[in-house]
């Protein structure tokens, strides 16, 4: 059993890492980009997060971000038979319905109301600054002896109506949202 343990855990590490390991010598904002793919891989939304099964998963930037170009490329990719959307928001009045919400470290002082932004929706938040995860948001990324990581508050996914597969959690630091988190 425990062989097959081990065996899943190599298997999930292969299907999130191929494209971060090629792209490592690309720069750290593409690995980024590719994680946040193979995120919306393994994480599950409430079927009311779509209209139909044609729906494009919508990733939504808000905030200044240092991966921009990198994220611009998953336009037109497909993951679980959707086409990938991304779209800017140059601020939260014209943020629109969202799946994946990737936010800028340019609105870290501003979190609680780009949360609260989303929070009518099923959305995934992802960002890329220190405490992300502890303040509410759902995954962020840490650095980890020079590599990229990732902390998961799984209790942000849940309130969003999200599933986070348990692979995934696995490969990732489990945070709780601080007294007074945002979501």
């Amino acid at each position: 059993m425990l062989l097959r343990g081990a065996a899943a855990v190599l298997f999930l590490a292969g299907m999130l890492l191929p494209s971060a390991l090629a792209a490592a010598s690309v720069g750290e904002s593409d690995v980024k980009a590719a994680l946040i793919l193979n995120f919306i891989k393994f994480v599950e939304w409430p079927a009311s997060a779509f209209s139909s099964p044609e729906d494009p998963i919508l990733i939504s930037v808000v905030g200044k971000d240092p991966i921009g170009d990198s994220i611009d490329g998953l336009n037109g990719k497909t993951v679980s038979g959707r086409k990938v959307v991304v779209r800017k928001a140059r601020d939260l009045a014209t943020l629109e319905r969202c799946h994946v919400l990737f936010v800028g470290a340019s609105e870290k002082a501003e979190l609680a109301p780009v949360l609260g932004a989303v929070q009518r929706w099923a959305a995934l938040t992802v960002a890329d600054f220190d405490g992300f995860a502890g303040r509410g948001g759902t995954i962020g990324f840490i650095r980890q002896d020079n590599r990229v990581g990732f902390e998961i508050n799984e209790e942000s996914a849940r309130k969003a109506g999200l599933k986070v597969n348990a692979k995934l959690l696995y490969l990732g630091k489990s945070v709780r949202s601080r007294e007074g988190g945002e979501r």
